[in-house]
């Protein structure tokens, strides 16, 4: 489980810092790194609060 667990965060995190380079706006760019990185963070402490 643990390596599901960092597989599927270092996911997130890769997508989060791709789409802020390909997003023109930077408005949109800091919208969508906070709306992934939150929900990375919000299904970490689900998984460790199990």
């Amino acid at each position: 489980m643990n390596n599901k667990l960092i597989i599927s965060q270092s996911i997130m995190w890769a997508a989060a810092i791709i789409v802020s380079v390909l997003v023109d706006e930077k408005r949109l760019a800091i919208l969508l790194l906070v709306i992934l990185a939150s929900s990375s963070l919000m299904t970490l402490k689900k998984i460790l609060q199990l």
